[in-house]
């Protein structure tokens, strides 16, 4: 009997099996994100990024960004903070904004924190600041790259 073999270098290479179907292109999915109050992170999340519910499932409290990015927050100790930055237009980075200052969030007009209660205006505008669990996150209007 004759067997067809396709080798995983193939596969990556050449996208797919054979199979134009299998090609995609790859786009970021998911990330889980260690939280001492994931309902309390998810709600921070949710107001500050304009994000929307989904179900949640397992361990995690899901929320889901405009690019159908999914936030899933669970109880883990946050021993090293990541850094997460979330492109905006202007009136999302105005909203995203003005949620801070309501709920009185400390932020910085740099990653280093030397210019706090500012908002960055080089190359667009970008504000550094810190969810509950104390990871840094960043807001910009204009993509890095």
């Amino acid at each position: 009997m004759f067997q067809h073999r396709v080798s995983v270098t193939d596969c990556v290479r050449h996208g797919g099996a054979g199979d134009e179907s299998l090609s995609m292109s790859v786009s970021f999915n998911h990330t889980i994100i260690g939280a001492h109050d994931p309902a309390a992170s998810a709600e921070f999340y949710l107001e500050v990024l304009g994000a929307r519910r989904t179900e949640d499932w397992g361990p995690f409290v899901n929320i889901v960004l405009d690019d159908d990015t999914l936030l899933q927050f669970a109880t883990a100790p946050v021993n090293d903070p990541i850094h997460l930055a979330f492109l905006m237009n202007d009136d999302e980075f105005d909203r995203g904004y003005a949620a801070l200052r309501r709920r009185d969030v400390e932020h910085w007009a740099d990653p280093q924190m030397r210019r706090p209660g500012e908002v960055s205006t080089d190359d667009g505008r970008r504000v550094y600041f810190r969810d509950p669990s104390g990871h840094l996150l960043e807001m910009l209007t204009q993509p890095y790259v």
